[in-house]
């Protein structure tokens, strides 16, 4: 009885200090309503694979927002698609949202150019991962499929959830080396070696960077019939799946396929983990120890 008294206020606890943002999907992208150093309320994409926040130019005008602004020339390179996104303004003081308290710069661009980009909705706020919760834990968990990102220290019971090396490179992006097993429609299985980014941002990407080294050449060593498709006067490279697995979570991917983009995120990654995987999972991101968890 005393047992269970306590697990009962464990998790009472739990509850009280977790942060949770609620989302709605659009085309694919998360999209919540969070208020930014409890005064303006904005509409924001969330980018939890990535560490950077980006402010809209004209939101900040139009806002009122009492910003304490010193001007830089930042590039934010979006490997998926080949762009970059300049920004000409950053913040001294540290940014609010919705309670969580940022720990990285925070920058001010124009953000039509992203939303023309992607086409992903209407939005004047990238909100990255790097937060801290009310606990002092930099510790989110994303749940698609439930449609919330959480921020707060949490215990996961080694049988539900997989444990593997977060990394995390200069621009902050969050990655994995974990091997990414693959079955195509033809129930030809082979794997992926590299490193991966989590590119929930960016979440319709799931995807192989077919200019990364020795990319190409593992799929056809490995016999991966490769498809073509033209899509914006460029020829895409594809594998129709059937499954995908990481970190032991096997994922039934049937009506997707895995495009192989003619392109590279710099040395280090081969592909993405994306919207596609992800959706089906439970991730937990922990900063504080560079690891992640799938269930």
């Amino acid at each position: 009885m005393k047992k269970a008294l306590l697990l009962l206020f464990l998790c009472s606890v739990q509850i009280i200090s977790a942060q949770r943002i609620r989302f709605k999907e659009v085309n694919k992208h998360m999209i919540a309503e969070v208020s930014v150093n409890e005064k303006v309320k904005v509409r924001t994409l969330l980018a939890t694979g990535c560490s950077t926040t980006v402010l809209d130019s004209s939101f900040v005008v139009s806002s009122g927002l009492a910003l304490n602004l010193t001007p830089c020339h930042h590039a934010l390179r979006l490997p998926a698609i080949g762009k970059t996104l300049w920004c000409y303004q950053k913040m001294k003081d540290t940014l609010y949202v919705d309670g969580l308290r940022n720990t990285r710069p925070v920058y001010v661009a124009d953000l039509k150019k992203v939303r023309k980009w992607f086409k992903d909705g209407d939005y004047n706020m990238v909100m990255g991962s790097c937060y801290m919760a009310k606990d002092g834990s930099q510790m989110l968990t994303l749940n698609i499929a439930d449609g919330y990102i959480e921020y707060g220290k949490r215990e996961l019971p080694e049988k539900k959830f997989k444990r593997g090396i977060m990394t995390i490179d200069k621009k902050g992006l969050v990655g994995t080396d974990a091997p990414l097993r693959i079955m195509d429609s033809n129930y030809r299985s082979g794997q992926m070696i590299g490193r991966f980014i989590i590119d929930t941002g960016n979440a319709n990407f799931f995807a192989l960077f077919g200019k990364s080294e020795g990319v190409i050449e593992s799929l056809d060593r490995q016999g991966f019939e490769l498809l073509e498709r033209s899509k914006n006067g460029k020829v895409i490279q594809y594998i129709k799946m059937d499954s995908a697995e990481l970190l032991g979570k096997k994922v039934n991917m049937e009506k997707n396929v895995l495009p192989i983009f003619p392109t590279k995120a710099g040395k280090e990654y081969v592909g993405s983990i994306g919207y596609k995987f992800l959706r089906e999972v439970e991730l937990v991101l922990d900063y504080d120890n560079n690891y992640l968890y799938i269930r």
